[in-house]
């Protein structure tokens, strides 16, 4: 189970460190000089526009930076392997469950199971027997 959680917080870890460099360069698409007067929504709405436009080259701009287009790709190759190992773990405690006898032996058997509790639960919102 370690490994999975290691595996997550690789993902956690690269995907923080992408957002910190599209951070970046957000920050340096905007314009520093970009000054709106108070109750103007003319000029609030200019603004927002301006920071929308800034918003959408500066995601153009990163799509282009090598270092983005790395980390990117690492992201994935990290985020396909938290996703194996999890299906992995995932797929071993089910069939040891199986093995066992703990759980429904056919998908079939776990809705059937599903629809007993459900229906034991909501016995006194439907009204039914009241």
């Amino acid at each position: 189970m370690s490994d999975v959680q290691d595996a997550w917080r690789e993902v956690a870890s690269k995907a923080e460190a992408l957002g910190l460099k599209l951070k970046l360069h957000l920050e340096q698409e905007q314009d520093s000089d970009s000054e709106r007067v108070a109750g103007d929504t003319k000029a609030m709405v200019d603004e927002m526009s301006q920071k929308l436009t800034d918003a959408f080259d500066s995601l153009g701009n990163a799509a282009k930076d090598p270092a983005v287009h790395e980390d990117v790709k690492d992201i994935g190759a990290t985020l396909r392997e938290a996703l194996l190992s999890t299906f992995s773990t995932v797929g071993a405690e089910v069939n040891t469950r199986a093995k066992r006898g703990d759980g429904a032996s056919s998908p079939q058997d776990a809705t059937e199971q599903e629809t007993e509790m459900d229906s034991g639960a909501g016995d006194e919102g439907d009204g039914g027997d009241a």
